[in-house]
């Protein structure tokens, strides 16, 4: 696949596909302080291994550089992409439609033609800004064209979608998500883990796997009905490692590596974390085991980030997942403590909520006169769900009122009930 036919695929909105409900309900499972999708049977997340297989992009050690100092109106951008820098409004940022035009028109050489449109597959693709436009600071890794290969264009797109991810994650209800990042990997590496979710796939299985989807006939599901496809998976569900029998290119060797490592990924804004010992299962054959706590932030602090590479002594921030496990302990006791057990449903028996609308309950029952009362016992938070769900739809006993007002304050929390 090459790069225009990597744009195409990777660019554009979920809503294209059908499956922006799939990718929101899936979303708010993530969890920004492990950097994991959290399920009840345990955290999943999208691996570097998995990242570069899906995609294509290649991982190295050379993390690509940014020049934040450098301006579309300076000498350099001039010499390095032609006269379109005249043509810009911005000093930092370019509009797409300025970019298209230079590359079509006259009076740029090949050269300038080839970095202009890398820096827009990378401003608008690899690591997209929210404004919709292209960044020059992207230009200084692409001065020397020869050399563009070696730099960590996977490791970058890979962060940059953790961040997204962590921003999407965050949006407050009523408001519409999104995310500014490569969403169809999401995509994709829910057809690859999770087979029953998957359309019929339409051409063979090669890397990179983004290709194998396309032509596939997504369907669309409402967003209720995607919760509830991901509330009832269970672990039987899940392929933990796609690609296992697959061939991995030299290009994917270093996101390999990385899998099973707590490792530091630069990115556009901030350095991420991703934590190889939360997922054992995605790159290692053994029993799952229990991993230890987490950093605090998955951000990394610009304070701590001279400290962390001086005690890395290179390049790379990164220890074996071996270092973060405890050797001894359950992984469901691990589990009970992170959230409470959740009861498996099959679909068959799972009602959908929106087709039953919440309603308060009705208690009925004869007072001292023999006259007939109806009470309306409000629909009770989760907390107190059992009392709600205790309280009969009819009642032959004779209740007084003061018992009434008792029942309410079981299933409301309201205050206590006096003997």
């Amino acid at each position: 696949m090459g790069l225009a036919d990597f744009w195409r695929t990777m660019g554009g909105s979920p809503r294209r596909t059908g499956i922006k409900n799939r990718l929101w309900a899936l979303l708010e499972r993530w969890w920004d302080t492990t950097n994991t999708f959290h399920m009840a049977w345990g955290d999943i997340t999208i691996t570097p291994l998995e990242f570069a297989m899906i995609t294509g992009l290649p991982f190295s050690e050379r993390n690509v550089t940014f020049d934040c100092e450098l301006t579309w109106r300076s000498a350099a951008a001039k010499d390095l992409l032609g006269p379109v820098v005249d043509l810009t409004d911005d000093d930092a940022h370019a509009s797409v439609k300025v970019i298209v035009e230079a590359i079509c028109g006259g009076g740029v050489s090949a050269e300038q033609r080839v970095r202009l449109f890398l820096l827009a597959l990378v401003s608008r693709v690899m690591a997209r800004s929210r404004n919709s436009r292209v960044h020059i600071k992207f230009l200084s890794a692409l001065r020397d064209l020869g050399a563009v290969s070696s730099y960590n264009w996977g490791g970058l797109a890979y962060s940059h979608l953790l961040y997204e991810m962590k921003q999407a994650s965050q949006t407050a209800l009523g408001n519409d998500p999104s995310m500014a990042a490569l969403w169809s990997v999401l995509e994709i590496w829910i057809y690859e883990h999770f087979p029953t979710l998957a359309p019929e796939c339409t051409r063979d299985a090669a890397y990179p796997y983004v290709a194998s989807w396309i032509g596939a006939v997504r369907v669309g599901a409402s967003l209720a009905a995607s919760r509830r496809a991901w509330r009832v998976l269970s672990a039987e569900d899940v392929v933990w490692r796609p690609f296992v029998n697959a061939v991995v290119p030299v290009s994917a060797a270093r996101a390999h590596f990385l899998s099973g490592r707590r490792v530091l990924l630069p990115g556009v804004y901030r350095h991420m974390w991703y934590l190889g010992e939360r997922v054992s299962l995605q790159h290692h054959s053994g029993d799952r085991l229990v991993p230890k706590d987490p950093l605090e932030s998955m951000l990394a602090l610009d304070e701590d980030l001279a400290r962390l590479y001086a005690e890395a002594r290179g390049e790379a921030v990164c220890r074996s997942w071996r270092e973060f496990v405890h050797r001894k302990g359950s992984y469901d006791d691990f589990l009970r403590r992170l959230a409470p057990p959740v009861r498996f449903v099959l679909p068959e028996e799972e009602v959908d909520p929106e087709d039953i609308p919440r309603a308060d309950r009705i208690l009925r029952y004869e007072n001292s006169d023999g006259e007939e009362v109806v009470e309306t016992i409000p629909w009770a938070f989760p907390p107190h769900r059992k009392s709600y769900d205790d309280v009969p739809e009819h009642t032959p006993l004779r209740l007084g009122r003061e018992c009434v007002a008792g029942c309410s304050c079981l299933i409301l929390g309201r205050g206590s009930v006096s003997s």
